[in-house]
């Protein structure tokens, strides 16, 4: 007995069949966790949307017109929300409108949006599936 052993004392060997229960659990962690991740990402349910302001184009004291990019899965409608915005940065209009399902995976829109008073800016707020 060596003087770690004495004073620490002895750590019981693993059988055999420990040892294998140990890396067949630890096997089905891992299986389990890559399967859960291979789901949660091939999962159809979960489509994703994006938008990109594109730019706006003020028409008149109390019209203005948001160009913008919806990305999503082609074919899958989506209702996009617009807003406009004033000096001040309050929001003078807004529009939500329904966007067709697409054969394309990216789109562009220009959408007109009425005011309450001279707009500044316009951009989309949100997107969401239909």
């Amino acid at each position: 007995m060596t003087h770690l052993e004495a004073r620490y004392g002895r750590t019981r060997a693993w059988s055999r069949r420990e040892r294998l229960l140990g890396i067949v659990a630890g096997l089905a962690v891992l299986l389990t966790a890559t399967l859960w991740v291979w789901w949660v990402g091939t999962d159809p349910s979960r489509t994703t949307i994006q938008s990109r302001d594109i730019g706006f184009e003020i028409v008149d004291d109390s019209t203005i017109e948001v160009i913008f990019e919806v990305t999503v899965e082609p074919g899958t409608p989506v209702t996009c929300a617009l807003e406009a915005l004033n000096s001040s940065y309050t929001i003078v209009g807004w529009r939500e409108a329904d966007l067709p399902a697409v054969d394309a995976r990216t789109s562009a829109h220009v959408l007109e949006v009425r005011t309450t008073e001279r707009p500044t800016t316009g951009l989309v707020s949100e997107c969401w599936l239909s």
